[in-house]
C-alpha cells in the first residue's frame, strides 16, 4: 500500500473525516488530505511524522507495504506512537464588568454558556485527549451538567480554582500530573475566549512539540500607539507589540521546573497566566499568531460583539 492509502485507512479507523484531518495537520483545507490519500501529492518525512502523531500510530506503519496500523480507536488506552495532550480551561474568575450578576464564563450568548464555547473546539479537535475545568466554587454541578447537554465527552474532571490564574494552573497541575508523562504536552484555556478556532489548537500544538512551550498572540494592528508615564508622553513602535491571547501551550515536564524554581524563589504567583509567569522567571516566550476575533469577553460590549457574531 502506498502512504495515502494507508494515511486514508488509519483516519478510518479512527473514525475521522479529511476536514477534521486537515484541521488536526494545519491544513487549511481538505483538499490537502484528498491529494495525499489520492497519491497526488507527497509527504515529506517530517509531515510524515506529524501524521503518525495525530493518526495515533507510528511512521514505519504509515510507510508499511501492508499498512499495519495500531488497534482502531475505540481499543486505544494510551495514544500509541504520540503524546498525549490535555487541555486545562480556568473558569474560576467571579462576576467583572459584564453587568449580568453572573461570572462572564457562565453567561448565555445563543441559547448556550460562554464556557462551552471555549470548550467546542477541543471537544472537536481529534489530537485533544481529556479536557480539564477549573471551576468557580459552587458551579461544579452546573459545569457537569453543561457537558452533558452540550457533549463534552472529554470532560474528565473539576478542579477547585486558586486566587490567581497561574494558582489555579497550579492547582490543576497538582491534581493531574500523575495520569501523564513529562513529555505529554498541557494547553491552558481561557474559558472567557469563545471563538478559539481548531486550526489555532492544531498550529499551537505543533509549535509546542518543536519548542517545549507556545503562545497564542496577535500582532497590534492599531496604527498609531502612545503611552503616558510619569506627565511624559512616549511612542511605541506597533511593530514590536503583541497582544497577549489564549490558549498556551506547554510541555509537563516544563511546567513542573517552572513551579519548582518558582517555589525556590518563593514566587507568590499572582499572575494571570502561565506565559507571564515563564516571562518572570527568565524563560523564553514563542509567540504564535492567533486571531483578531480571539478576543477575551470581559465587558457589557464584548458580549454585544460577540452574540452579533454569534447570531449572523
Amino acid at each position: 500500500m502506498s502512504v495515502g492509502v494507508n494515511i486514508r485507512k488509519r483516519r478510518y479507523e479512527l473514525r475521522m473525516s479529511q476536514q477534521e484531518l486537515a484541521d488536526a495537520m494545519g491544513y487549511k483545507t481538505r483538499s490537502t488530505i484528498a491529494k495525499i490519500e489520492s497519491g497526488e501529492n507527497d509527504v515529506s518525512q517530517k509531515k510524515l511524522r506529524r501524521f503518525a502523531e495525530v493518526l495515533e500510530t507510528t511512521v514505519e506503519a504509515l510507510v508499511s507495504e501492508y499498512g499495519t496500523a495500531t488497534a482502531p480507536a475505540a481499543d486505544l488506552g494510551r495514544p500509541t506512537g504520540r503524546r498525549r495532550h490535555a487541555v486545562i480551561v480556568l473558569a474560576g474568575g467571579r462576576a467583572g464588568q459584564n453587568r449580568q450578576n453572573v461570572p462572564t464564563q457562565f453567561v448565555h450568548v445563543g441559547g448556550k454558556p460562554l464556557l462551552v464555547y471555549s470548550m467546542d473546539a477541543y471537544q472537536a479537535h481529534p489530537s485533544i485527549d481529556d479536557i480539564y475545568v477549573v471551576c468557580l466554587k459552587g458551579w461544579e454541578s452546573i459545569v457537569s451538567a453543561y457537558a452533558g447537554q452540550y457533549g463534552i465527552t472529554k470532560l474528565r474532571g473539576l478542579i477547585p480554582a486558586g486566587g490567581s490564574g497561574v494558582a489555579s494552573l497550579k492547582n490543576a497541575i497538582d491534581r493531574i500530573r500523575d495520569r501523564y508523562d513529562p513529555e505529554d504536552l498541557i494547553l491552558i484555556q481561557e474559558s472567557t475566549r469563545p471563538l478559539v478556532r481548531v486550526e489555532t489548537i492544531s498550529r499551537l500544538l505543533q509549535a509546542c512539540a518543536d519548542k517545549d512551550s507556545a503562545t497564542i498572540g496577535h500582532a497590534m494592528r492599531e496604527h498609531i500607539q502612545f503611552y503616558v508615564a510619569g506627565g511624559r508622553t512616549g511612542y511605541i513602535d506597533r511593530d514590536a507589540m503583541i497582544t497577549l491571547q489564549s490558549p498556551e501551550a506547554h510541555r509537563l515536564g516544563l511546567l513542573d521546573e517552572v513551579f519548582q524554581k518558582a517555589a525556590a524563589r518563593n514566587h507568590p504567583l499572582t499572575e494571570t497566566c502561565c506565559t507571564m509567569l515563564l516571562y518572570n522567571l527568565g524563560y523564553p516566550i514563542n509567540f504564535i499568531e492567533g486571531t483578531i476575533n480571539n478576543s477575551k469577553i470581559a465587558r457589557e460590549e464584548d458580549l454585544a460583539a460577540f452574540s452579533a457574531l454569534v447570531n449572523v
